[in-house]
């Protein structure tokens, strides 16, 4: 059986096949024979010319992707160089601008003593939690930009607002001090009240009253007197009287008057500081001793000093 098998793939082999050539033209065809075994070879020849062939289409098409896709590659991770690096400077500016909210709450403290109680601002404006969120974040950049860039957006808001509340805050305590700078709350002399404000009767004798428009303080002659408040002095000299006076605006509806002075320490025109002294105990004008005559005006209306001096 194997031998008749062989015998047959022999005779197919052999036998010869027959090409018929047509020239153009209408020239005379031409018939070229060739063996079987010969018309196998150039085939296998040819399909393996193919797979080839084939094959090199099919690399050169793998490395195109494979070159394409290193360069998607290679831009991704430029361009998330590019976010780390603007996320590094953003980070940086956002911990200088906390640092800038961390002084600024120091001051305020200092400014309404509370610095030595530390009641921590950020655990009420979330700048603790902001900064530790983002120091996180700037650790993990790498693994999530866009999660670090919202981190970094968020803690901008809130230092942002937090900044915005302390400014305003800063604003207000300023004011305030300057206030309490001004208000004329600080005794001119120490030295006891021989007479109050409103009626009274007259000192200069004979049975009538009268109304006594301030404060008369005890005081040695020639005791130094001091500003009631923070203001500045617009009138130095001589009222029928009151005698020698300084007179002392010191803004928010408060002035200020000091008489029956020997000297003057300041000039009108002179801004004076609470406590700092401006003249000197007289008895000049109507007086029977040495002693300040004190007054002072709210909106343009005498009031009673001992409604704003310390107790």
């Amino acid at each position: 059986m194997p031998g008749k098998l062989f015998l047959r793939g022999r005779r197919f082999l052999t036998r010869p096949f027959t090409f018929l050539v047509v020239p153009p033209g209408g020239a005379r065809t031409k018939a070229v024979r060739l063996p079987c075994w010969l018309v196998a070879c150039a085939g296998l020849i040819l399909a393996g010319l193919a797979a080839l062939s084939l094959s090199g289409l099919i690399g050169g098409y793998r490395a195109r992707s494979e070159r394409d896709e290193l360069l998607k590659l290679r831009l991704v991770n430029e361009r998330q160089q590019r976010e780390l690096a603007s996320l590094r400077e953003e980070a940086e500016e956002a911990r200088a601008y906390l640092e800038g909210v961390k002084e600024l709450d120091e001051r305020v403290r200092r400014m309404t003593g509370l610095l030595e109680r530390r009641e921590d601002y950020s655990s009420r404006s979330g700048s603790r939690d902001s900064a530790r969120r983002l120091r996180l974040s700037t650790s993990a950049a790498e693994e999530d930009p866009a999660e670090v860039r919202r981190n970094l957006s968020a803690v901008q808001r809130r230092a942002a607002l937090a900044r915005r509340d302390l400014e305003q805050l800063e604003r207000d305590l300023q004011e305030h001090f300057k206030y309490l700078a001004a208000l004329p709350d600080h005794w001119p002399v120490r030295g006891e009240v021989t007479s109050g404000f409103g009626e009274r009767p007259s000192p200069f004798g004979g049975g009538r009253s009268e109304f006594h428009d301030g404060l008369d303080l005890a005081a040695e002659y020639g005791a130094p007197v001091a500003a009631a408040g923070d203001g500045v002095v617009v009138f130095t000299g001589y009222r029928p009287g009151y005698g020698h006076t300084v007179v002392i605006e010191h803004g928010y509806g408060y002035k200020t008057s000091y008489c029956h002075l020997s000297g003057y320490l300041v000039r009108a025109g002179e801004r004076v500081t609470k406590g700092q002294r401006i003249a000197l105990v007289g008895n000049s004008g109507r007086s029977t001793g040495p002693h300040l005559h004190f007054m002072v005006e709210k909106d343009g209306v005498l009031i009673d000093p001992l409604q704003v001096l310390k107790e």
